[in-house]
Order: C-alpha cells, then structure tokens, then sequence
C-alpha cells in the first residue's frame, strides 16, 4: 500500500492592496497567486484559495489547514471608521490607585469619541512584588457597574487588574461576574489577554481590540465561509510575533493581528532563502527587505528565522500600547511611488498609485510615472522617461534604501540581504553595506509564505521574589509554564522552542524582584487544529452579510512605522513651535497641553536613563487642563523668604510606578505627614525632590491638588538614586522630618533618624513595605534658602523639550539641536548590542554595550568585517554613571561621568530613554551635558561623583565651555520681568 500523501498547507495574505497565497507540502511551494484584495471579505479569500489549489492539481481534500493573516483590523483603526468601531467601558480593578489617569484621556479626539463609552473604579488589584492583594474584588461595586453599563447600551467591556499579567484571578472572577449581571450579549474581554505589564498601555490596547471584536468576528466569518468550501480544513489567522491563533481567538483578539504582515513576510524569507542562508559560519546580520506597492519594511533576522521584536511602546493610530510587534523600519518606497521632479530634483514617494499601477503606470499605458516604470523593459517607459530622469530617480531610490539598511544593522561589515515582495524589481542590484543579495523564488508571496508556516507560542510575563527559589529556578518555572501554554492552544510539545528570555530587575526594591518575560514556538500538533466546517456550525451564505473592507490608503506618512521609542505625543501640524510662547501673567506660569508635551521629554533628558516614564502622571495633567482647571508654576527669584516650600516626589520602583498607576492621595499623604510632624498648618508652593522624570509631574499634580503652584526649582538639577544625594544634603540639611505614603491610608514618618544615611535605609525599607512605591515628602524649605537651589528647573526642562519637539517638527535632526542649544557634547552614535543588569542593595546596577554605525567611520565606504569595532560602554546604577569609548588595540577612554549628565536619545526622534528601555538592536544617540557647578566641587564629586558609585577613575568634566545656568521662562520671553 502506497504511504498516505502528505497533507497541504495554503497561506494567505490580505493586505491593503493584494491577497497573496501560496499551497505548500512539506514546505515546498506548489503554486502561488496574487490577486486584488476585494471589498468584499469573502471574495477574495474564495477566488485566492481556488486558484492555488487548481494551480497545484491537488483536490482540495487533501489541504489540512488554510493560515491567513490580514492588516483588515489595523486599517479600520487607521481609518477610524465608525462601522467597524465600538464603544468600550472599562471597569479598573485599582482600589484608589490610577483614579488620576482615567481611560482614554490622551486618544485622538475622533478616536476617542468613537470609542470612549463608559469608565469606572473597583476594589482589587494585586501588590507588585510579593502579589498579595491590594484589596479584595468587591461584587457589590461590581453589580454597580454592570447596571450602569446596561443602562447606557454599551456591549463591550474591558475588564483591567493591577498586575493581572502575573496574576489574571481577579480579572478573570470579574468577568464572570459581570457576565451574570449583564446577561448573553456582551462582549467582556480581560485585559491580561492582551498586553504586558505597564497598565495604561495594556488598558489602550484592550481598548482598541474591544472596539474591534464585533468587525473582527464578521471578517473572521468570511474567511471561514470561504475556507468551508475546502471541506474539513482548519482555520488559523497569524499573530504579530509570526505565531498562530485558533479562528475563533483571532476574533476575540483581534490587536494581536494589526502587525502579522511585516512579520509574515520576514517568516516567508526565511524559509525562501533556506539554502542561502543555512551557513552557520557566516556571522553576517541577515535583513529581510519586503518591498510592496507603497512602502517598503526592513527588519533584522534572528537566528530563529522570526523579526526582531520591538523593544518600547507602539503607537497605533496615535494610541499609545505595549502588545509585542516586529521591529521594522518602514519607508515611503514601493512599486507604486510617484516620481516628480522639481527643477533639478528628483524625488520618489512619499504617496503611491498602489493597486491602480497597471492602470496608471507609464508602462501600462497610464500617465503616471511610478518607480516600476524606471525598471521597466517595456517600450513606453523606455520612450517616454528621460535617461536624466531615470537615473537620478534611481539614485534616489538607492540611497533612501541604503540610509534605512544602514539604521537597521546592528552589526558593522556587510549585511547579507533577502530581497521579497512584488515591488522588489525596483530596488537596485548592488547596495552599499551589503555583501549579498538574495532574491528567493516566490518573492512576491514571501508574506502569504509566512503565514503558511507559522506556529504555536506560549508566554508568560510575570515579577519574581528570589527565596526558597533562586533565579535561574524561576526562569526555568516560567519556561515550564510557557510550554505548558504553548501546548495548551495545540502546539507540539516535541517541536517547542524557547525563543525568548528576559529577566530584568525591579529598580529601588531591596528583594531581588525581577521581571521574567519567556515566549516559546512549536508546530502545530497534528489533529488538534479547530475544524470550522464541522455539520453543526457552516456558515450559511445567505446569513452572511457581505461587508464592505476599504483598501488601505496609499498616502504614507510617519506614523507608518512604530519601530523607535515614540515620544508621548506628536506634534499637531497647526502649531508653529517656533512663535510659541507661554502663558506667563505677572510671577506665575499657567502650563498648556503644549509645556507639559516639551516637560516630557525635557525632564527625561534630565534624568539621565531613571526617574520613571512620566505618562500615567502626564495623563492625570493633561485631565486637569481639559477639565478648566490650572496648572501652574511659581518663580523662584521672587518667592517671599518667609514663605515655606514642601518638597514632593516619589521614592520606589519605575517599573512599578507604570503599573500601579498612582491614585489621588500617594504624594498628598505623605506631604500631610511632613505637616503634622513639622507642626505647620500651611504651606505656599511645592518643588520636586529632583527634576528628573516622573518626579518633576508628580510635583506639579501635588501642588495642582493643593490649589498651589510648583516653584521653578529642585533639590538636584539632575537625578540620582539616592535621597541624600541633593544640594541641601552638601550643605548637611537633614533629610527628616520626612514621610512615606502608600494612599489607602498607610502613611510612615521619621521624625528623628540618626543622620541623612539612616533616614534612608529607614524610608527605603518603608517603602519596600507599601509595595515598592510611595509617595514621598522631606524636610521642607523656607523661601529664603530656595532661592539658593538649583536655577529654572521646569523652565530648562522645558527649552529642552521644546529644542527636540522645534528639530521635530521642522524634520529637523533633534540630537544636533539639542546639542546646540544645551551646549553638550555628542559622546556616540550606534546600536545597542548588550545589556547586564543586577541589583544591589535596591539599585539596578549594570552596563550597556553599543557598537558604533558604519557611517561613523572614515573607512565606511570600504569597510570590512576586519575592521576595528569601536563601541561604547555605559555604566549605570538606575541613572547612567560613565561612558568609556572601546577600541580594538587601544587603550579604554573615558569621554564621560558622573556628575556630567549621561543621557540616550532614540537615534531618530530624539526622545530620552530610561535603563528600562535599553534593549539589543535600539538605535541611539549618547550625549552629555555639563553637571552644575554645585556638584563639581570637592563635596559635591563626594557626594555625587564616580567614587560615590565605587567607579575607579577621575571626574573631567565634559568640554563644552563653562557652565550656562539655565535661564527662566520669564527671562527668555518677559525681559526678566
């Protein structure tokens, strides 16, 4: 008897513009086909599975599983088309904590009133490190908010838990119990299903895909009613990380698609290029270059055959998240882009004839000069396209392809290349910083490829205490539990796979807790696969309402691509930064949506890699002037010298700060603390304890809710780790009296510690104690010494901030503005290679490594892999302390240490990156910038110098002139009045 077949694979892609499949046995491809994507669902996907199938001579019976993957849900997002959009309600597991930063404060406005229907607070969540409850789920307030969502109509909910990735119990009883309040009818999602820790991100995307479930699940119909035709095939729709998902979870989960492209695509080269690519000697970095009608995406290949990953926050139709998708860097290049010229300028793209290039191209007969009709052999482009023309389009199209490989190497030497996709012919046979080509049979369905071959994952994201168990046993528990996951939505346990592992300390705990984040792949398990055309669920054609699917717009702009650390914000096209003046009325600042925009990034340069991400405090600002009400800033010069400052800030972890969203009372408290043991009754303004990240914000809301103004000032002029280390502490102020407050109620005080040192070991374990966050409040200031503190704080974090948003706005590069204007120095440019961290004694403590970009080097243009490898070491305990230049055959070269202020800029839109987002492969840019000169006398080295973190060297301070003290808002635009 002859052995049974082996069973066929198709893979699909519906993009915006085509519907690419493919049929494969054994991964072997036995047809392909490209065909329009029609408007309507089902069509399409019909006429794309028939044709292979007929191209392959196979009956249909003998295709086991159809993998379709689809960018419908992102562009019904992107096009914000209310058909397709729900209304949400969000129902926060919180207890009084993130009652500050409600849902869907800083969603673009039509977004948000798409979207926006209902939010509301419930007792529970979970503490970040040891998971003990912040406070039992309460079913009463529970039953409350299920009636109220009844009464406005809302059929989507969201469901959201402090620390539900690591512990989803809560989300998931509350779920339940809303489902019995509300009855059959509504959808009602947890938000642990969707994203990683970071709440407000997680709850952004939870919202998104709520709002989609219903369109997803009409899509997701169609492509079944199509697929039934091949009788009992499986259905399985492609996730962003290259992973498959049962029909039925695609559906629910629709956000977990909006990336599988790009994805799809790297997959499918992979495999392609199997053979060219099988050397394990060759240490060359593999990129994959997709190009298609509009753009063209270039990612890194790993080692596994998947993309790199994306390392910080995504921004999807200017909704900020932080679900995992590739990191890709996407330009305005296709086979469709317009060429125009202008004078002696050439230029190609940004917009794209897409799908209607066989109708509008030159060579096809059309009037409309597209990149393809460049390449093209027909006799209408060779006549009507002038050799001028041509080659200077060429050119173009050959360096905008070389800068893009260039920012997306990590490695220096050449690139080995995987050229896919059906706009391919345009790109050039010879690329600079590439030694190899590979242009794979199949190309132009490389993406439905990928879909063909995708797999199963598991993964678990969850914060550790070493204890009875070290590390290195937790991580092989969270690997366990992935596989067990993999396994469990029908992945092989035979072929599984651990693809990735991280482990990232929690900053400022003193229990060793750590982040684990593990993620497994295995093949599909034979059998397991859902059947969607069983007996007793068809779908019937005359139930399925055909819906209309717009094509994707070919206008290409820059929120296209979502591969760098994204600043909080973009910059609204009909602002003119550079006329911009702040509301100044007589000594007090009244902060717009636009400050707060420039203090984000100002006061993140400033805290040189720490002080915590400032969004969920942003988003509580941002409220508060929405809502009427002022924020405001007091200057300093003026302040009464009887007049009495408290000082506010927070004392923990960053990472938890951006989970357990503060509530209303964390700051507040803990400055009531101060006032009861100092024995005051008033008080008349509020400066941050330093200036750096989300401290300077928290100061702002504290003084906001007192009905009082921040002061220009604080008590650093940068950020360090420690408490002690501030301009009051060189002089021997006390610390104390001074309080920790958790806000619910929990509120520590040190009236009398020893000295500085044990003021903070006692607040620090305090700290620990209240769940690794509090709200914090020291010795306070009379007005007489702070006019003796650091100079214009807010307002240099603000000129900053404003200098990078200035170069963004006006295309402009950030770095070198913020170099001219802050008088830095530029210390290296390149990729990060590696990251070490550890904890020690509640510090992160550890190092990144960066290598240097090719165009940094006299010798790029003939470069070899046996170049010398310059690259930079950066050390850092929570804040950047060194950074020392590394040449092959050199000696090391300090070009920079503390007190000078370290920062990392995102190589291209210059916002400040925190410790938490160094990663491999992100592109950055190292400045320094001169410390005050309070911290660079004897004491203040001391205190705040090299020798203060144990780093063996000399402190030489970073030559960029003497030290300019920062001017104030009202210098700079009142004459100084």
């Amino acid at each position: 008897m002859p052995p049974k077949p082996a069973s066929c694979i198709i893979g699909i892609d519906v993009g915006g513009t085509n519907t690419d499949s493919v049929i494969l046995q054994n991964d072997k491809v036995l047809a392909c086909y490209k065909t329009p994507t029609t408007p309507d669902i089902q069509e399409g996907v019909e006429r794309a599975i028939a044709v292979v199938v007929q191209e392959a001579d196979i009956q249909s019976h003998h295709v086991a599983s159809v993998k379709i993957g689809t960018t419908q849900f992102v562009n019904a997002v992107l096009e914000q088309d209310s058909s397709k959009l729900d209304k949400v309600a969000i129902v926060r597991l919180c207890g009084p904590y993130s009652r500050g930063s409600p849902p869907f404060v800083d969603f673009p406005p039509k977004l948000r009133a798409l979207m926006e229907g209902h939010y509301g607070y419930v007792d529970g969540g979970y503490q970040a490190v040891d998971g003990s409850l912040i406070l039992p789920l309460n079913v009463d307030q529970l039953k409350e908010q299920a009636s109220i969502i009844k009464s406005k109509s809302i059929r989507s909910v969201v469901v959201i838990g402090i620390y539900s990735p690591s512990n989803p119990t809560q989300e998931e009883d509350a779920r339940k119990i809303l489902g019995t309040e509300l009855g059959p009818g509504y959808d009602i999602s947890c938000s642990y299903a969707v994203g990683r820790l970071g709440f407000l991100e997680r709850e952004n995307a939870s919202i998104l895909n709520a709002s989609l479930r219903r369109f997803a699940r009409h899509v997701i119909d169609g492509f079944r009613y199509a697929v039934q035709k091949l009788g009992r095939c499986k259905l399985y729709i492609t996730l962003n990380d290259g992973t498959l998902s049962k029909a039925s979870t695609a559906a629910e989960y629709p956000v977990r698609c909006f990336s599988s492209g790009p994805t799809n695509s790297a997959r499918g080269a992979a495999l392609l290029a199997k053979v060219e690519t099988s050397d394990m000697s060759d240490e060359r970095e593999i990129l994959v270059v997709d190009v298609g009608g509009t753009t063209t995406d270039i990612c890194a290949l790993l080692k596994t055959g998947y993309p790199r990953q994306s390392a910080a926050f995504v921004k999807i139709a200017g909704v900020r998240t932080n679900f995992t998708i590739p990191d890709v860097r996407s330009i305005a290049l296709g086979g469709g882009s317009l060429v125009r010229t202008k004078g002696d300028q050439t230029s190609v793209g940004p917009d794209s004839v897409g799908a209607k290039l066989e109708k509008e191209g030159i060579s096809f007969g059309g009037q409309t000069l597209t990149a393809t009709d460049l390449v093209s052999k027909d006799a209408l482009a060779q006549e009507n396209i002038p050799s001028k023309i041509r080659s200077s389009a060429l050119l173009e199209i050959q360096r905008a392809l070389e800068e893009a490989i260039d920012i997306v190497k990590t490695k220096q030497g050449d690139a080995k290349v995987i050229l896919v996709g059906g706009g391919s012919i345009i790109i050039p046979g010879k690329i600079a910083g590439v030694g190899e080509v590979i242009r794979p049979k199949y190309l132009a369905v490389a993406n439905a490829v990928g879909a063909a071959i995708g797999k199963i994952s598991g993964a678990v994201d969850m914060t550790v205490v070493p204890g009875a168990r070290t590390i290195d046993q937790e991580i092989e528990s969270a690997k366990a539990l992935a596989i067990e996951r993999c396994v469990a939505a029908g992945g092989n346990s035979k072929t599984i796979e651990v693809v990735e592992v991280d482990a990232v300390p929690v900053s400022y705990v003193t229990n060793g807790a750590t982040r684990l984040l593990v993620r497994v792949v295995g093949d599909l398990l034979e059998g397991y696969e859902e059947t969607h055309s069983s007996p007793d669920s068809p779908v019937n054609s005359d139930a399925f309402e055909t819906l209309s699917i717009s094509p994707l717009r070919k206008i290409y702009t820059d929120e296209s691509s979502a591969t760098t650390k994204g600043s909080s914000y973009e910059i609204a096209e009909h602002i003119d930064i550079n006329s911009y003046r702040p509301r100044i009325e007589g000594d007090f600042w009244y902060l717009s949506e636009l400050d707060l925009q420039f203090l984000q990034d100002g006061t993140g340069v400033l805290g040189v890699g720490s002080c915590g991400e400032p969004y969920p405090a942003y988003v509580a600002c941002l409220l508060a002037l929405r809502n009427g009400e002022d924020i405001t800033i007091r200057r300093q010069d003026t302040l009464p010298d009887d007049a009495v400052v408290l000082v506010a800030g927070f004392m923990g972890s960053p990472t938890v700060y951006l989970e357990r969203i503060p509530g209303l009372n964390e700051v507040t408290d803990a400055m009531k603390g101060v006032m009861q043991t100092a024995g005051m009754s008033k008080f008349d303004a509020v400066i941050p304890n330093e200036i750096g990240g989300m401290n300077a914000f928290e100061a702002l809301l504290a003084a906001h809710r007192f009905n009082k103004s921040a002061l220009d000032s604080d008590l650093v002029a940068r950020a360090y780790p420690k408490v002690w280390q501030t301009v009051r502490c060189l002089e021997d102020i006390p610390i104390a009296p001074a309080a920790v407050a958790d806000g619910v109620g929990n509120t520590m005080m040190f009236p009398n510690p020893r000295d500085n040192l044990h003021a903070e070991d006692l607040m620090r374990d305090a700290c620990t104690d209240l769940g690794s966050l509090s709200g914090m409040c020291v010795n306070p200031v009379h007005g007489i010494e702070a006019k003796t503190l650091p100079k214009n704080s807010f307002s240099h974090a603000w000129m900053i901030g404003r200098s990078i948003a200035l170069s963004r706005s006006l295309k402009k590069d950030p770095v070198t503005s913020l170099l001219e204007s802050e008088h830095g120095v530029l210390l290296f440019t390149g990729k990060i290679i590696s990251v070490t961290r550890h904890v020690a004694e509640g510090f992160t403590r550890g190092s990144v490594l960066l290598e240097a970009f090719s165009e940094n080097h006299t010798s790029c243009s003939t470069s070899s892999n046996s170049d010398p490898v310059t690259s930079l070491l950066v050390d850092f305990e929570n804040e950047n302390l060194s950074a020392i230049l590394q040449t092959p055959g050199q000696h090391d070269r300090v070009l920079a240490v503390c007190p000078d202020l370290i920062t990392f800029l995102d190589k291209a839109n210059g916002a400040p990156l925190g410790i938490s987002d160094y990663k491999y492969g992100l592109r950055v840019s190292v400045i320094a910038l001169r410390a005050p000169p309070m911290w660079t006398t004897k004491r203040g080295l001391e205190m705040g110098g090299p020798k203060a973190f144990g780093l063996d060297m000399e402190y030489q301070g970073v030559s960029v002139g003497d030290y300019e003290e920062p001017k104030s808002v009202w210098e700079m635009f009142r004459g100084g009045k």
